[in-house]
C-alpha cells in the first residue's frame, strides 16, 4: 500500500479552508438574514405611523372644514356622514339590546326558561339514528364496476 502522507495533509487543508469559506458565508447570510428581520419590522412601524398620521390629518380637515369642504373633499365628508350615522343606528340598537338584559336581572334561571317555554309544557328531543350500511363503500364501489 502506497500512502502519501503529503496528499493527504493538502487535503485535510484544502477542506479546512473550505469548510471556513462555507461557514463565513453562512455567518453573512445569516447577518443578512436578520437585517431583513430588523428593516421589515421598522417598515412595519414606519407604515403604521404614517397611516396614523393620515388618519389624524384627515379627523382635522373633517373637523375643521366640514361645512365647506368643495369637490372630492365633499365627498368625502359626506362618506364620512353616512358611516358615523350608521354607527350611531347600530350603536343605539346595541344599548337598546343591553337594557332589555337588565331587565329581568333577578330572575332566575328556570324562570327564563319557563317564560321561553310559553305554556309552560314539557320539552321533547327527537333522537335519529342512521345505522351504517352492511358493506363497506370500497367493496360496493367494486361491484359496481364489474371486477
Amino acid at each position: 500500500m502506497n500512502f502519501n502522507f503529503d496528499s493527504l495533509m493538502d487535503t485535510i487543508t484544502n477542506l479546512r479552508e473550505r469548510g471556513a469559506e462555507y461557514a463565513n458565508v453562512a455567518m453573512d447570510k445569516t447577518k443578512d438574514a436578520a437585517r431583513l428581520a430588523k428593516l421589515t419590522i421598522a417598515l412595519t412601524s414606519e407604515k403604521d405611523a404614517l397611516r396614523k398620521a393620515y388618519i389624524e390629518l384627515g379627523k382635522a380637515y373633517y373637523e375643521e372644514h366640514h361645512n365647506d369642504a368643495e369637490g372630492l373633499y365633499a365627498q368625502l365628508v359626506e362618506e364620512v356622514d353616512a358611516v358615523n350615522a350608521r354607527i350611531e343606528e347600530m350603536q343605539s340598537e346595541i344599548d337598546s339590546l343591553k337594557g332589555s338584559f337588565h331587565a329581568g336581572d333577578d330572575a332566575g334561571f328556570e324562570d327564563v326558561v319557563a317564560q321561553d317555554e310559553g305554556d309552560g309544557g314539557d320539552i321533547s328531543v327527537e333522537i335519529t339514528v342512521e345505522e351504517e350500511p352492511e358493506t363497506p363503500a370500497a367493496e360496493t364501489a367494486e361491484e359496481h364496476t364489474g371486477e
